[in-house]
């Protein structure tokens, strides 16, 4: 296996996450909070009973409203992971970019 374009690859991912921390704070910084009216068009920080970002309004709205919610995820699915195989399975999805750069690291480490 070509361990550095493994690293490469879930350093892309992680970077994403990270972006998507940024974009969050922005969020919560400069946008709405709760609900909005329907001809609203934008994210928002919403917090029914957990917290989480919603988009509307615009065509990738679900996409984007996705990946915003990234980073809640790694805390929601270890957190919900007992009670739910469905949170157990986001768990291991958004973590593994982590796992998997730490693995490739060490093993393009080795072979250097």
């Amino acid at each position: 296996m070509n361990w550095s374009v493994v690293k490469k690859f879930s350093g892309a991912a992680l970077s994403l996450i990270g972006l998507a921390v940024v974009a969050d704070v922005i969020i919560v910084a400069l946008f709405e909070r709760g609900a909005v009216t329907a001809e609203y068009a934008g994210c928002y920080l919403t917090d029914a009973m957990v917290v989480g970002y919603e988009c509307q309004g615009f065509w990738p709205a679900d996409i984007i409203s996705a990946w915003l919610n990234l980073p809640l995820w790694s805390v929601y699915g270890l957190l919900f992971a007992p009670y739910s195989l469905k949170a157990a399975l986001l768990a291991v999805l958004v973590w593994s970019p982590l796992v998997i750069y730490v693995m490739a690291s060490r093993k393009v480490a080795q072979h250097a």
